[in-house]
């Protein structure tokens, strides 16, 4: 029996997950019953599998595994099968005592335009919120709990008034509040990014990207998370009778006196207002109208 490992020489075990586009470089460690190497054949047409460096006298072979990346639009599942091989390299039959391996091809993750709202929104909770490598990283729940108050937050501000918020006191839609000076980080010019932000976002998509990531499942999650919200798939309701009005990563200074911490989400401290700051500015706005 041959037995599929990685170039570590771990088992490859008998399913993987790639997404479109990706290779896996792998071993065989056995022969066929007639001595020679076995071919490892898919039954899917988007996965492909050729020889690096096969030579008979050696138990071992190395193969690449490689998932194309032309018509994968939803999730699939090839099998690869060893067959023994005659002295021409052609199979001759399936060989039952190397166990066959699934392999599940997902599409590939992109973001939307960032042009659009919902692009912009992904891009800014992606940035905003801890991520799985993150010391700060609780659990997928409690990111995406966080993503949906900070929506919340964004629309609560346009709600009581921008111009109550001294750095976004113009701004009348989300995209102009978001790219309002000292409210998202690195922001400030989207769709141009600033370079630490955009790095993070980059790192997010390819890791989401990759499936032989050993992250792989934890970032595919999140950054599709953070499209529901963006969507308005994963809404929320605002958890606070006051109103969330900013967010800060955990134990960073308080954003301002009128501001009163509420709880901490995903490695996120969000805050309310204070209830006089509220009626103060409530009636502004009352007057303004």
């Amino acid at each position: 029996m041959a037995r599929l490992l990685r170039n570590d020489g771990t088992t490859i075990g008998g399913q993987i997950t790639l997404v479109a586009g990706n290779r896996l470089p792998f071993k065989v460690s056995g022969l066929g019953p007639n001595g020679r190497h076995l071919i490892l054949t898919s039954d899917h047409h988007s996965v492909r599998i050729f020889p690096i460096r096969a030579d008979h006298r050696n138990v071992e072979q190395r193969l690449m595994l490689e998932a194309h990346g032309c018509g994968v639009s939803c999730s699939q599942i090839a099998h690869v099968e060893a067959y023994v091989s005659d002295e021409r390299g052609q199979p001759l039959r399936r060989d039952f005592d190397t166990d066959r391996l699934a392999v599940q091809i997902l599409p590939k993750l992109e973001l939307p335009p960032a042009v659009t709202e919902t692009g912009m929104l992904a891009r800014m909770l992606i940035s905003e919120n801890a991520g799985p490598e993150s010391p700060d990283f609780v659990s997928l729940n409690e990111a995406r709990v966080a993503m949906q108050w900070m929506v919340v937050v964004l629309r609560n501000r346009l709600k009581l008034g921008a111009q109550h918020f001294a750095s976004g006191r113009h701004a009348t839609t989300l995209e102009s509040l978001i790219k309002a000076p000292n409210q998202v980080d690195g922001f400030e010019n989207y769709p141009s990014i600033r370079p630490k932000q955009q790095q993070l976002i980059d790192k997010v998509a390819a890791n989401a990207n990759e499936g032989t990531h050993r992250l792989n499942k934890q970032y595919r999650d999140y950054p599709e998370t953070a499209l529901a919200v963006a969507r308005g798939e994963l809404t929320s309701a605002d958890p606070c009778p006051t109103g969330l009005y900013a967010w800060r990563t955990s134990e960073a200074k308080s954003p301002g006196d009128n501001f009163v911490q509420f709880a901490t989400k995903g490695g996120q401290d969000f805050y309310t207002l204070t209830n006089d700051f509220i009626s103060k500015a409530q009636s502004r706005t009352e007057v303004r109208q």
